[in-house]
């Protein structure tokens, strides 16, 4: 009995987190605060598409693909403070979104205007293109 228990609870710890799926480019920018908050890379990795572009500086170079955004990412969960975005201009055409954001981090002088556009795939919207400094 003992074994069996020790296996259900070893199955049950193994499994994979479900994240929430953004119902708006709002509600992506809150999931992205509150996963910057928690340091959760996998939870960040959800909320960009397969093949998105993460723009890293004004000369063009980018990270694509979730693996590279997210090593792209891991650099600044160091970063002590809370993630803030207000979404200042949205517009929707069906299952694109081109967003206009700004972002602060609390307690630093980390703050930009981001540029981004996200698609709704698989029930959820995503970052197809972010551009966190507006470049």
């Amino acid at each position: 009995m003992t074994a069996l228990v020790f296996l259900a609870f070893s199955v049950a710890a193994e499994s994979p987190v479900e994240y929430p799926k953004p119902q708006t480019p709002s509600e992506l920018h809150g999931l992205f605060a509150q996963y910057f908050k928690h340091k959760d890379l996998q939870g960040l990795s959800t909320l960009f598409a397969a093949d998105a572009k993460f723009i890293l500086d004004d000369k063009g170079r980018a990270a694509i693909g979730r693996k590279a955004i997210v090593s792209e990412l891991e650099k600044y969960l160091g970063v002590k403070g809370e993630m803030q975005t207000l979404s200042k201009s949205v517009h929707i055409n069906g299952d694109i979104a081109l967003v206009r954001s700004q972002w602060k981090i609390s307690g630093t002088d980390l703050k930009g205007t981001a540029l981004e556009v996200m698609q709704y795939q698989n029930n959820g919207w995503v970052y197809v293109i972010d551009n966190p400094n507006g470049y």
